[in-house]
């Protein structure tokens, strides 16, 4: 049982229960996807740029809110293996004490053109081999626009203005200069960094210091909409985690969608008020 960061662009923490050829996957600890591997299945795995193998998985099933509910099956599947298959992970997802541990402790970062800070985190692996024969781009990407709407008050309300998301990025693209460079980081756990209030790597995933308060705006906005998601990280400094707290209160449908999988809550009052909100919002 453990976790790893979507990155990509960034879009939460998914909690994965691994067995031999079957896993249970959520990004918030309700509803759950339930794949299986069959065996002798001439496409059930795929070799990696380093000659090993793989699995690649079937999606057979769904638990939504505790309801398993099973999709479609390959035809050589045997029913009673893959109920067994969604049986078994059913057990285990329902006794387990979420958020798990994060096991991508290594970061790709996209450095500043400058001075080669971390600028913002574009990708990550659980083992060296991963790292090894990983090749990702020195590109950061946002959610998109229409994943994520980030609300602009400063846009003007007449002719096209770009999206928050496309901005951010255009900024972090110049920012990382002409020739953008990105370099590996093994960092310890994120459950032993919340006492570190600066080790050099930005908390919300993106650096916080801006040349121009227009820009620190920006940087401001997207993360404020993303803070409900940001909140599923381990090891955030906890002046950083209420911050997020704070701002996460005004996004209280994301807030009761994924509180489940936050690994601390500094404040309760915030994230319990959220929660009723969104409750009241549903029922109406």
């Amino acid at each position: 049982m453990y976790s790893r960061t979507l990155l990509a662009p960034f879009i939460g923490l998914v909690q994965i229960v691994e067995t031999i050829r079957g896993r249970a996957l959520t990004i918030d600890g309700r509803n759950w996807e339930i794949q299986y591997s069959p065996p002798g299945f001439p496409d059930s795995r795929e070799v990696t740029p380093d000659g090993k193998t793989k699995l690649k998985y079937a999606l057979i099933a769904t638990l939504e809110h505790g309801e398993v509910k099973t999709r479609g099956i390959y035809r050589h599947l045997d029913p009673v293996v893959a109920d067994t298959v969604i049986e078994g992970l059913h057990e285990l997802v329902a006794a387990a004490q979420l958020p798990f541990p994060a096991c991508d402790c290594y970061q790709y970062w996209l450095l500043d053109g400058e001075d080669e800070t971390p600028l913002a985190l574009v990708h990550s692996c659980t083992s060296e081999a991963e790292m090894a024969h990983c090749r990702p781009e020195p590109v950061w990407i946002p959610m998109p626009a229409v994943q994520l709407k980030v609300p602009d008050p400063g846009a003007e309300q007449s002719g096209y203005v770009p999206s928050v998301n496309y901005r951010l990025e255009k900024l972090v693209e110049e920012r990382a200069g002409l020739k953008p460079r990105a370099a590996w980081f093994e960092r310890s756990p994120q459950s032993d960094q919340a006492d570190q209030a600066d080790d050099g790597f930005p908390p919300y995933l993106i650096n916080e210091h801006w040349e121009t308060e227009s820009q620190r705006q920006l940087w401001e906005l997207y993360i404020k909409r993303l803070s409900p998601r940001l909140l599923m990280l381990q090891g955030l400094p906890r002046p950083v985690r209420r911050e997020l707290e704070v701002a996460a209160r005004r996004h209280v449908m994301d807030v009761a969608r994924f509180h489940a999988v936050y690994p601390e809550v500094v404040d309760e009052q915030i994230i319990a008020a959220a929660r009723v909100e969104a409750r009241m919002r549903r029922s109406s």
